[in-house]
């Protein structure tokens, strides 16, 4: 008699069983039921590492082979028990076992603790399921009170997770190791303006490895950008959901401050968000218009755009600035050496003192952040007043009751908002970074610069530079009086929200 040519299913749920005997004694059960149903067994799948409750069965590497092999002429799947392929009931019988066989109706299922073939109708199968699914359950509620425990301690530690470059895990602590200096690289080269990819190039052509990267690639890069464990915070619940690894946005993720030591300073971590954003708004930093958002045109009071006039297939480039509104058009590399010029005089003699004003910025930027929290405070005790004096008549009026809902609910969140604004600047407040930055900066000479450093500089510490056409082309320049463009924005459009919440409230 042929026996069925069979595929033997493995499985296990748990890293720490890489190793031991799951995978020997699935594997030698299986043997034995082959030899009992007439099998042979012509290929081994396995699903390593992968949770039977969170990964339905039909998008696990090793099922998806197992339906291939069939597709290729397999005539039978073998498998431990139901814990092995399934803990959600369902998954399993409609993603695998109905689909094949609806297109192969003559494949057969066998599990090693069933005799004959394996039926998912018999009443002691789908009990067996429902069994496996709570078992599961129970784990994943015991593993999530873990971890609350954790990080619910006076002095919280991190559950269970990827262990960030630069970083060993002791008792739940994270603590600096030897790679740390390379995170620091990584920090200080985006600080610069240099992409993600620029660089993993560059770690990647100096051999710059650490214990756990041997090849750098811009994702990689990204992640560690990113990742707030650097600066001393722990994060967690930071994903959408399980299944999907878009992250959350960063008022909805569990924050805890200080919990282990920083890598890099607060500020070096604010001005790399900072540079992200700057790009999403003015494009990208690794260009020879170094001031394409930021100069404007002293007649028409709009900025200009860059244009490569440069005639193809010939030598020579004619880069230009140009006004959209008058016409007008001036050459990039004079205006750029104008600006170059008055930056590195003033940069030795006033912004010594840029240190100073931007500490003094932050400052100003707490107050008027705390005045408006205060009339924020003032604004949803009113809401919840009228609220409360209009009760009969919300109860009966579902519009009314949702206008309400939806006012508090966006008082509360600017609240939240402006606190958490104003953490970040007394971080920045508490730093000293910029003052060594700036002292290690009056040094250099901004002519060796590369496009993107040059760009990053002009964008966060000029305000706009303005050409006069009329005028020769004179150029006048508008210095910031601190780097921290982001926080000058928030606090401006806080301070304009306030009249918006005051019609919301009524």
């Amino acid at each position: 008699m042929n026996k069925l040519k069979a595929i033997g299913y493995l499985r296990y749920s748990d890293k720490k069983q890489d190793g031991n005997h799951s995978i020997v004694i699935q594997k030698s059960q299986i043997k034995l039921l082959a030899e009992r149903e007439n099998l042979e067994i012509i290929e081994w799948r396995m699903d390593k590492a992968t949770s039977a409750f969170h990964n339905n069965a039909g998008k696990r590497k090793g099922m998806q082979m197992v339906l291939n092999d069939i597709s290729n002429g397999a005539e039978a799947i073998c498998f431990y028990e139901e814990s092995r392929i399934t803990r959600s009931i369902t998954d399993f019988y409609n993603e695998v076992y109905t689909p094949i066989k609806n297109e192969y109706p003559q494949t057969k299922f066998f599990s090693t603790q069933s005799d004959g073939e394996w039926d998912p109708n018999d009443p002691i199968t789908q009990a067996k399921l429902v069994f496996a699914a709570e078992e599961s359950e129970i784990k994943s509620v015991r593993s999530k009170d873990a971890h609350e425990n954790l990080l619910n301690q006076d002095k919280p530690k991190r559950p269970g997770s990827r262990v960030p470059i630069g970083y060993d895990m002791v008792e739940g602590v994270l603590l600096p190791n030897d790679d740390a200096k390379i995170v620091e690289l990584i920090f200080y080269l985006a600080s610069f303006g240099h992409s993600q990819k620029t660089i993993a190039e560059y770690l990647n052509k100096s051999d710059i490895k650490t214990k756990k990267v041997t090849h750098w690639n811009s994702s990689t890069i990204g992640y560690v950008l990113s990742n707030q464990a650097y600066v001393g915070n722990l994060t967690w619940n930071v994903r959408t959901s399980y299944e999907i690894s878009k992250p959350k946005a960063e008022k909805d993720i569990d924050l805890f401050k200080n919990v282990h030591e920083a890598i890099v300073s607060p500020t070096v971590f604010h001005l790399v968000k900072q540079i992200s954003q700057l790009k999403s708004n003015n494009g990208t930093m690794s260009t020879p218009y170094y001031l394409r958002g930021i100069i404007i045109c002293q007649k028409c009071k709009s900025h200009l755009v860059a244009k490569d006039n440069s005639p193809k297939g010939k030598r020579g480039k004619y880069m230009i600035y140009r006004c959209q509104d008058c016409k007008k058009t001036v050459p990039i590399i004079p205006v750029h050496e104008t600006v170059l010029s008055d930056l590195q005089r003033k940069w030795t003699t006033q912004l010594s003192n840029f240190a100073i004003t931007s500490k003094e910025q932050l400052k100003s930027w707490s107050k008027k952040l705390n005045h408006a929290k205060v009339n924020l405070k003032q604004l949803l005790e009113k809401s919840l007043y009228n609220q409360n004096v209009l009760a009969t008549e919300i109860a009966n009026n579902s519009l009314l009751e949702e206008a309400f809902k939806v006012a508090q609910k966006e008082l509360k969140d600017e609240i939240a908002y402006i606190s958490e604004t104003m953490d970040e600047i007394d971080r920045l407040l508490d730093d000293d970074y910029l003052h060594l930055f700036l002292k290690e900066m009056l040094q250099q000479s901004f002519f060796n610069f590369t496009d993107s450093e040059l760009r990053v500089f002009f964008l966060m510490y000029f305000d706009e530079v303005t050409i006069d056409f009329e005028a020769n082309n004179d150029i006048q320049i508008s210095y910031r009086l601190s780097p921290f463009v982001l926080l000058e924005n928030m606090t401006g459009h806080i301070t304009e929200q306030i009249s918006k919440f005051g019609d919301l409230t009524g």
